[in-house]
């Protein structure tokens, strides 16, 4: 079944676009939830700008779909979230033939609120996010899961830049990888001077399970403002031996443990409508299926 039929099946009443190569603007007047699937039948980039208008709560859900002739997809997508706005960006990659090039800019007006889950299963990615808090009090929770198998690259550069006073932000990032694999996080949360009373927070963790697989975070906090409050942890490495110990020790075999583990990693900050249908397909991306 289409990823169109399933979407009209299962959410008749949800506005649904292909974003094919005739479209490069979208304006978004009315709340909703949106789904925009983009059709990659060709090497050239994809430069789309959407624009949500004032005083609005969106949902807005991505999904990608490639012809049998092209298996990499090139993107690039401009957020404008307008005063007063609420947008919950949902964007899942699970196809294991799709190697990604993308790069995601947003740019928050005053009192805008941004919130992301994004969801990395698929192949060799290189993203770049570029997260804009342009006005006073607007806000942004960006969470970023990745999970990295048989040889697969990933790579995620996100810049969180306050240009204004009385900005928030959140980051969450978080990657489990196994087998030959590698999983780069290259993470920057930057306070422009006069932007004050605005606070930065960042975490990034890699879970490895494989001797073979390989791992880097590159946390930086760039701040020019002394009327600030930042923060970061970084955390790369296995599961503790006490866990699976204590896991195997109650019947639970090292792989199951690893799954349990890893779903549970890559399950945090899910938005609550999503739990049921992501936990799936996290499931059965870690069964290879």
């Amino acid at each position: 079944m289409k990823i169109e039929e399933i979407i009209k099946n299962n959410y008749p009443n949800d506005i649904l676009v292909v974003v094919d190569k005739t479209i490069n603007e979208i304006n978004i007047k009315h709340n909703g939830r949106y789904h925009y699937i983009y059709n990659h039948d060709e090497l050239e980039t994809k430069k789309v700008s959407i624009n949500i208008e004032s005083n609005l709560n969106v949902d807005i859900l991505e999904y990608h779909v490639i012809s049998k002739e092209n298996d990499e997809a090139k993107i690039s997508i401009n957020f404008l979230i307008s005063n007063n706005s609420v947008v919950n960006y949902n964007a899942i990659n699970n196809d294991c033939l799709l190697k990604t090039n993308k790069s995601l800019t947003f740019d928050l007006l005053e009192n805008s609120v941004l919130n992301t889950y994004i969801l990395e299963l698929g192949n060799n990615t290189h993203s770049q996010y570029n997260i804009n808090l342009k006005e006073p009090r607007s806000c942004a929770d960006f969470n970023l899961m990745v999970y990295a198998d048989q040889g697969i690259f990933q790579h995620h550069n996100v810049n969180i830049n306050h240009l204004n006073e009385y900005t928030t932000s959140n980051m969450n990032n978080h990657g489990v990888i196994t087998d030959v694999s590698n999983c780069e996080f290259d993470v920057t949360s930057f306070i422009k001077k006069g932007s004050i009373k605005s606070n930065a927070y960042q975490t990034s963790k890699i879970l490895t399970l494989s001797d073979k697989c390989t791992s880097k975070i590159n946390p930086q906090l760039l701040i020019d403002e002394h009327d600030v409050v930042g923060g970061h942890a970084a955390t790369s490495g296995r599961v503790s031996e006490e866990i699976m110990y204590y896991m195997q020790s109650r019947g639970i075999e090292k792989n199951l443990v690893n799954k349990l583990i890893a779903i549970g990693n890559l399950s945090k900050n899910i938005p609550v409508s999503l739990i049921e249908t992501l936990t799936q397909v996290l499931e059965r991306r870690l069964d290879h299926e």
